[in-house]
Parts: structure tokens; sequence; C-alpha cells
């Protein structure tokens, strides 16, 4: 690249050069070396280059000038060299134009951000609060996603919002061919996704839609409606724009959701993979207990033996088969107790039966946290909600700047109130979300002493 005053025009030319070596067929004795073109302040100031060449395989200094647009070399003054040098000048300019594309697609590359920097632009965005409502959760995060995806935007008939289906309206449909929807995404406000899921299935159900995807722009609940069993089964996975990976996030939003992948039928063999995999592990975590309790039945010999050697290696002593066996079925019988509590409260019609076990003298005892501060001292309240308020005060409300707090948990520590439905506490300026259970809050005091990066020792026990 050159740069050159013009004298008479008093401007300062860059002439860009495009090599051309060994891309023109030489016309002996010629052999053409490049094609410099004159820009100024970033634009091509005129159709008049230069073609660099060399005679005998010695460079020359004067150069042949042509006009790229008419596509003719100017000023051959000798006529047997003009008529060798015309099919050239169509050949050059096809180079040139050539250059100039690839030079465009780069210079857009450049700019256009990644799934991957959207995402976490978006993730950065909710840690601070910065969408309100479920409009702004529309138009801020999922618009914004699906036009990174390669979804057209402004193609009719390919997103349509406020879908009909039978006097019902779902936020998005995105079709495929256009018109006829392939997903259906419905929008909640963040943190209000709970509970939507059954009218999504409607939905998608009576559209017989492979896709249906619910989102609070935070969490993402991707399902396969058309399988088998309840909405829960049907769930295929759930990403978090905050807490997840955002290579993980991004990869999982293309699998579903690239619209080059849609139109190849891609996706839906995706998720429908998917769904057949998640099925799959719900049968083996159904068939475990079955498979421990005919293991036991059996009196399994290999089994028996394992515990028996394991059990002497560790002290030094053997125990009898009877010993081993009778411990393994109180273990059986543990489980089978465990399983029956599980599935009476996935049970939806079980209330009565919670109800009784809630007024018996046998019902399972009710759990507090205990916690070991960094400096060995212990905050252990009746109630597990005073405990992780207190902690979180201690070592983050009044050891972090404002903007630092905000960014440490955005769904439990927020300046703004939660939705009315949550039960919260407010310390200064601060609100804390204690809608989550004794085990829930364990694991997020857990992440935030990770990502404050403090030493707590937080353990659940029964209360007194």
């Amino acid at each position: 690249m050159r740069h050159i005053v013009d004298n008479v025009n008093k401007l300062e030319l860059t002439f860009k050069t495009i090599d051309l070596e060994g891309r023109i067929p030489g016309t002996d004795p010629i052999e053409f070396l490049s094609v410099e073109e004159p820009y100024r302040e970033g634009r091509r100031y005129s159709p008049f280059v230069r073609v660099r060449y060399a005679l005998n395989g010695v460079k020359q200094d004067k150069a042949f000038p042509m006009d790229v647009d008419k596509g003719i070399f100017l000023s051959i003054d000798d006529d047997i060299l003009e008529e060798r040098l015309r099919p050239i000048a169509p050949k050059i300019v096809e180079i040139l134009q050539e250059h100039a594309m690839q030079q465009n697609v780069e210079r857009k590359d450049s700019i256009r951000m990644t799934l991957k920097e959207h995402i976490e632009d978006i993730s950065n965005q909710l840690k601070q609060n910065a969408f309100p409502n479920e409009a702004a959760v529309s138009f801020g995060i999922v618009l914004r996603l699906l036009e990174a995806l390669g979804w057209p935007k402004f193609t009719p008939k390919v997103i349509i919002p406020e879908y009909a289906v039978e006097g019902q309206r779902v936020d998005f449909a995105l079709c495929n061919p256009p018109g006829k929807p392939l997903v259906f995404v419905e929008v909640k406000q963040v943190g209000n996704l709970d509970g939507a899921e059954e009218q999504l299935f409607g939905y998608a159900f009576r559209r017989g839609v492979p896709i249906a995807i619910l989102t609070d722009g935070q969490k993402w609940r991707f399902f396969y409606p058309i399988g088998q069993g309840d909405f829960r089964e049907r769930k295929v996975y759930e990403l978090d724009l905050i807490e997840n990976n955002s290579e993980e996030n991004s990869a999982r939003l293309n699998r579903y959701l690239n619209y080059e992948a849609v139109q190849t039928g891609e996706t839906v063999k995706a998720i429908e993979e998917d769904y057949k995999n998640v099925s799959q592990q719900r049968q083996i975590e159904r068939r475990l207990p079955e498979a421990w309790s005919k293991l036991l039945q059996d009196e399994d010999e290999f089994l028996l033996e394992t515990m028996i050697d394991k059990t002497e290696s560790l002290c030094g002593a053997k125990p009898t088969t009877e010993q081993v066996l009778t411990f393994l079925k109180s273990l059986e019988r543990k489980t089978v107790s465990d399983r029956k509590e599980n599935s009476s409260y996935s049970d939806p019609n079980s209330r009565s039966k919670r109800a009784y076990r809630a007024s018996s003298t046998t019902r399972k005892h009710q759990q507090t946290l205990i916690v070991t501060m960094p400096d060995g001292t212990k905050i252990d309240h009746h109630n597990a909600a005073q405990t992780f308020v207190e902690v979180i005060v201690q070592e983050v409300i009044e050891k972090l700047s404002p903007e630092e707090v905000t960014r440490i948990y955005p769904t439990i520590i927020s300046t703004t109130p939660f939705p009315p439905d949550r039960v919260q506490q407010q310390h200064g300026q601060f609100h804390i979300n204690l809608k989550n259970g004794t085990l829930a809050k364990k694991q997020i005091l857990e992440k935030i002493a990770n990502r404050i990066d403090i030493n707590l020792q937080i353990d659940v026990v029964d209360k007194q």
C-alpha cells in the first residue's frame, strides 16, 4: 500500500496493490504482476487503475493504464499491442471484483458478533436486571438470538409473533416452510417459568409441532411435544444463560434452533434423538431399584463376595454372608420407602397423603442449615432462611460494592423487588429471594462461596 499526494488536486491518495502473478496468462514477452487501485478515505477514488508488468522478465517502471468500469486498457499507441491486451482487461476486472467481494465479506465478519458473544452480552445484561417484562425478553433476547442463529426476521411468515391457536396465542411460531409452524416459543418474564408448560403443550400438541420452547430469557426449556408421557417426561434439555457455560449454551441453541439446520430437518432429528436418550436414561433410573432388588433376592454371589472382601480390607475382619445380606436388605427397604415417598409427592392427587404425613408422629423432620464461616464461627438459626440471609449479608452485601453484589447471583440478590409470589427479605437496598428449599439454599450458598472465593462449610441438619 502506497500513499501519494496529487499536487494538482491537492488530494492524498492510497494505492492498494492486488497481486496478479500467476493469475493472468502471459502474452509473451509480457507478464502481468499487479494492479494498483487509488483509494481516498477508505473508498475507491476513480475507475482508473495501473497494471504493473514485466517485459522479458524485467519489471518495468511504467504501467498500463486501465478503465475498470469499461474493462479496457487506455492510451495504448501500438495497435498490435492493444489487440493482444484487449482479452486480458476483462480477466483483470473479474479478479478485482472477486477481491472486492472477499474484502466485503471479511469486513462484515469482523464486525458481526458470534452467537457466543451475543449470549455473553445477554448474560451480563440479565445480571443487571435489564429485562423487566415479557416484551423486553422477547425483543431483547429471543429475537436477538434468533437473528444470530440465522433466522430471517424480516421474511414474512417465517417468524410469526402472537400466532393464533384455537382462540389462544403463542408468543412466536417459527416456520419452515413459511407459514407452517415447526417451533413454538412461549416467553415469560424473567423468573416466572414455572406453571407455563401445560399451556405451551396444549398449543404444540394441537398443531403437531415437534419443538416447543419455554423461556424467560435466562432459562430455556426445550420439549419434544409429540413424544410420550406428560410434559415433564418430554422435556429434553434446559439451559441457563447465566449459570451454564456460554460455549455449551451456544452449541445447544445451534443444535435446536439454527435456521440452516431447521431447513435441512437436522433440528427435528436432533431433538428426537435427544428425547429418546433422555427417555432411556429415565427408564434406567426407574429400573435400577428393581435390578438392585433382584440381586438381593437371588443372593448374587459376586455382589456378596465383593462386599465381604471390601469389608475385610477395611477392618481386617471378615463378615458372614448373613451379615452382608441383612445389611443390603436394610438398604433395599430404605430405597423402597424413599421411592414411595417421592412418588407420592409427584402424584397430583397425593395432597391428602401429604397432609396425613404432616400430622403423623412419624413424619420426616424439617431441616435447617448450619454454616461454618471462614473465621470458624457458626451461624445456626432454627429457620434455614435466617441462616441463609445472615450469610449473604455478612459475606456479600457488607463486604462487596453494590455493583459487585448485583453480579454475584442476580436471581437471588437484586436491587429491585422480586415478583410478589416470591418469599423475599429486604436488607438496605437489596432484596434477597427466599423461594427455595433448604437443600437449594445450601447449593446457592456453595455457588456464592465459589464466586467470591471463600470457604464455607454448609451442613443440612434435622431440626431438633
